[in-house]
């Protein structure tokens, strides 16, 4: 089965590549008054990048997968080629960016005939491109490991290849990654239910990837917490005493490496001895697009004189104006509207998730039956994970992107989703809850890879 779900999600990039480059190819691209990563000459890791052999194949890349770098494709682009130089790059998380910068030198090194800005969206895109391929397959394996049905296995894969959201994770953003990582930490959580126990060094480093990829990473901790509170909790009785400290330092190793990344933030933009020699053509910009640059002290950033100095939470609502119910204007209406599906089926099928086990199941709870519930209700952390993702979604952050934030971040969407599938595809019916699924999906994700590719807005 994992070669055929391999061959799905290729086959899925295949056509979202297509598609993106025949409608970057057919319609203008719009030019709206957006973050642009500045292109210098030849202030890049080596001087190879200032003078490639073959000028022509940095055009053809270019051109090829230039749909791919819109919005904010090009802050993690930027990150990559020149790491956190603005303020507002502080946005986004630096796993994805640094690794595509460090392939990306190891490439040039070995002497790629490429400049370093083309080399970059190439390794971007190829690596979401095998990212993709495995979260398809863990999504499939977690599935499975979970609810024992390879037709919903199935389904789930499918419906994540073609997810509403499908261009994001072709395009340079950190979706893919993510996804591989937050269903790599939820895989290695439930496996510990076989009674092998937990991989902590796996389930370790998919955690931190978690931590370091995504600001909403840090909601994932929950799951390595709740699945080894049930391990103890069933398995009353036995010592667990290195297993607590183990599963502990764990946690707080993953929780250490993120604060050094916050750390290093802090060195780079807080702390007057540190000074950074920028590029001139990143001063430029910064001079241009009235943009704070690292290397100047605390003067210009509020948040270094924080009790805890994270920049995140201040960058959002100064740069993107982020915050409780702060979206909720008549002038955003239309990206409510993008939204609403997802927001609804999330919404919709939670609640009745939770409905059922108020009314059904927690009048027969007690003493004795408590640790039956938790050891049949295997999905119920992964609800709870997907309920409070959906609330943030509606009410703190830009609206439009809840699609793209749930299709990456939990497996609840492919779960409800896969339930209303038939048995097989021959017996599907447009005019069914599938069938109106499907036209969802599959009209988004055209829609979106065509908007998006042009630099439009979308989701």
């Amino acid at each position: 089965m994992t070669l055929k779900v391999t061959k799905l999600a290729l086959a899925s990039r295949l056509i979202v590549l297509t598609v993106q480059l025949l409608a970057n190819w057919m319609v203008p691209d719009h030019k709206p008054d957006v973050f642009r990563m500045p292109r210098g000459n030849g202030d890049g890791w080596s001087n190879a990048s200032a003078t490639p052999a073959f000028p022509w194949l940095d055009k053809f890349i270019e051109h090829c997968l230039g749909g791919l770098r819109h919005w904010d494709g090009e802050y993690f682009l930027h990150i990559a080629n020149n790491l956190y130089s603005y303020e507002n790059t502080l946005a986004f998380y630096p796993l994805y960016p640094v690794l595509v910068r460090h392939v990306a030198q190891a490439c040039l090194h070995l002497g790629v005939p490429l400049s370093q800005e083309s080399l970059t969206l190439l390794i971007a895109v190829i690596l979401n491109l095998w990212l993709f391929c495995e979260s398809a397959n863990l999504l499939y394996q977690l599935t499975q490991k979970i609810f024992g049905d390879a037709n919903k296995s199935w389904y789930a894969a499918l419906i994540y290849c073609f997810n509403p959201a499908t261009i994001f994770f072709s395009a340079t953003y950190s979706e893919p990654l993510f996804a591989y990582a937050s269903f790599y930490l939820m895989l290695e959580c439930v496996r510990s239910r076989s009674g092998k126990g937990f991989r902590l060094p796996r389930l370790g480093l998919a955690l931190t990837a978690c931590l370091l990829c995504r600001s909403n990473g840090l909601l994932t901790l929950g799951f390595p917490i709740y699945f080894f509170a049930r391990h103890l909790i069933l398995s009353l009785g036995s010592s667990h005493y290195w297993q607590v400290i183990r599963m502990t330092l764990t946690v707080v190793l993953a929780l250490a490496i993120l604060h050094t990344y916050y750390f290093y933030i802090y060195r780079l933009y807080c702390l007057p001895s540190v000074t950074v020699e920028h590029p001139q053509h990143i001063l430029d910009y910064a001079r241009e697009r009235n943009y704070l640059t690292s290397g100047q002290g605390s003067a210009g950033s509020p948040w270094c004189a924080y009790t805890l100095p994270f920049p995140y939470t201040y960058v959002q609502s100064h740069y993107w104006d982020v915050g409780f119910l702060r979206y909720y204007q008549w002038k955003q209406l239309p990206n409510f509207l993008l939204a609403l599906p997802m927001l609804i089926f999330m919404h919709w099928h939670c609640f009745h998730y939770l409905r059922d086990i108020v009314a059904r199941i927690l009048p027969k709870l007690n003493p004795n039956t408590y640790r039956d519930f938790i050891k049949d209700h295997l999905t119920l952390p992964f609800v709870l994970h997907a309920i409070f993702l959906t609330v943030i979604c509606t009410l703190y952050i830009h609206i439009q992107v809840s699609t793209r934030i749930l299709a990456s971040a939990t497996p609840i969407f492919y779960w409800f989703a896969a339930d209303h599938m038939p048995k097989t595809l021959a017996q599907l019916s447009m005019r069914s809850k599938a069938g109106a699924l499907l036209i969802w999906c599959m009209g988004y994700g055209l829609i979106g890879t065509v908007l998006f590719s042009n630099n439009y807005p979308w989701t």
